[in-house]
């Protein structure tokens, strides 16, 4: 009897110690809800949530609209192609060995053309930025092939690929365009630069315009731009020149965005891909693609100043002054020399570097070459080691005594 009473007793107490915990941590708990901001916890959202809205994907800055047609597809079989090769192999096998293998690149072009061209193209040019900078993350699936070539002399051209590196002076002339098309189809050809433009980085300069192209017969087109050759400033690097294909499904009218004769303002070559195409979205598709890079040479600066008339201008990078932190009475583990002077006023320095030169130079005299082997000679043991790293910089021309004439 003693033993259930006991048990009993301890049992009512660890039900009264439970209860008085929960109670206590009712209590904090709710007081500490009072002083929380947001929304409660029953109409906060959950963990699961969260991280489904961080895994979200907005559709149209991620993966893009796709403006052109549908992608083009192989019409072959790997299975059935890779049989064909195994009986061709050994027939291929002892030509290749006799040297008698002959490959037409015709063949193979046209080949990559059908199975991966559009593909690749692609793929490259979102590497570079095409789609991004020009149709605002909106893409398309180059569907024609362009072959697009400037001329160099009498018996070579200069071929547009997917991003090649093209002189300016090699695409000074209108280029050759040629692709295939339905002769009774309508067609519209762009030149532009996403990064030509000297003014507005958010704006293109358009180098040439064709519309109303029936088939593939550019000529026959209507030029709303004539052709002006690429001109990338000096020190801005390579810039990328687009040529942009599009199919039409009616005539368009283009006579007021119509370009002079010859016209050389860059202020009215101003140009934006997209609002062209967002204005005629309804007639006019994507379908084809191809640019290159140029970077500055000579011709440039003969094209600014007798075509343009204008100052070339001439971009240089500035780099900015060297950071230091704030200057101390007590460095800690600095060289006090070393340290000195990268707080010295360059005034001080350029002195001190014009009174040793005048120490080594006379208008008697010829300069000293500079000596073959300048450190050679030691320097004395008792020389403080601030004073030999002095010395061993001026011997061996570094740092602010790179000017100085030989000993």
């Amino acid at each position: 009897m003693a033993t259930s009473l006991v048990s009993l007793v301890r049992s009512n107490a660890v039900k009264l110690l439970a209860n008085r915990a929960s109670i206590t941590y009712q209590t904090v708990r709710f007081r500490r809800a009072k002083r929380a901001y947001g929304k409660s916890f029953e109409n906060a959202r959950s963990y699961e949530d969260r991280i489904a809205e961080l895994k979200s994907q907005e559709p149209i800055l991620n993966q893009g609209i796709n403006i052109g047609f549908p992608q083009r597809t192989a019409s072959f079989n790997p299975d059935q192609l890779h049989k064909d090769w195994l009986k061709k192999r050994q027939g291929k096998e002892q030509q290749a060995r006799k040297r008698e293998l002959i490959i037409s690149l015709e063949d193979v072009k046209a080949k990559w053309q059908e199975e991966q061209g559009s593909k690749h193209v692609h793929q490259i040019a979102t590497h570079y930025g095409i789609y991004q900078d020009m149709f605002d993350h909106a893409f398309f699936h180059p569907t024609t092939d362009l072959d697009i070539s400037y001329d160099y002399d009498d018996n070579f051209v200069t071929v547009v690929c997917t991003g090649n590196k093209i002189p300016p002076s090699d695409a000074a002339v209108c280029p050759h365009v040629t692709y295939r098309a339905d002769d009774k189809s309508l067609w519209t050809l762009v030149m532009s630069s996403p990064d030509g433009h000297l003014q507005d980085d958010n704006k293109e300069c358009l180098h040439w315009m064709v519309a109303n192209i029936p088939g593939n017969d550019v000529e026959k087109g209507e030029v709303i731009c004539d052709y002006m050759q690429p001109f990338p400033p000096k020190g801005t690097g390579h810039l990328r020149y687009v040529f942009i294909l599009y199919k039409q499904t009616e005539r368009l009218d283009l006579s007021h965005i119509q370009k002079p004769p010859r016209c050389l303002s860059l202020q009215e070559r101003t140009f934006s891909t997209l609002s062209f195409y967002s204005e005629r979205q309804d007639i006019l598709t994507p379908a084809g693609l191809a640019f290159f890079q140029s970077e500055w040479d000579p011709s440039v600066q003969d094209f600014f100043r007798n075509k343009l008339e204008m100052t070339e201008p001439v971009f240089e990078f500035m780099n900015p002054p060297p950071y230091h932190p704030k200057q101390v009475k007590y460095p800690h583990k600095e060289p006090f020399n070393l340290y000195l002077d990268r707080y010295r006023h360059v005034k001080d320095i350029n002195e001190e570097v014009l009174k040793e030169k005048l120490k080594r130079i006379s208008p008697f005299r010829p300069n000293k070459p500079k000596p073959l082997y300048p450190g050679i000679v030691p320097l004395p043991k008792s020389m403080p080691s601030w004073l030999k790293t002095r010395a061993r910089n001026i011997r061996l021309g570094r740092h602010q005594w790179k000017e100085l004439p030989g000993q």
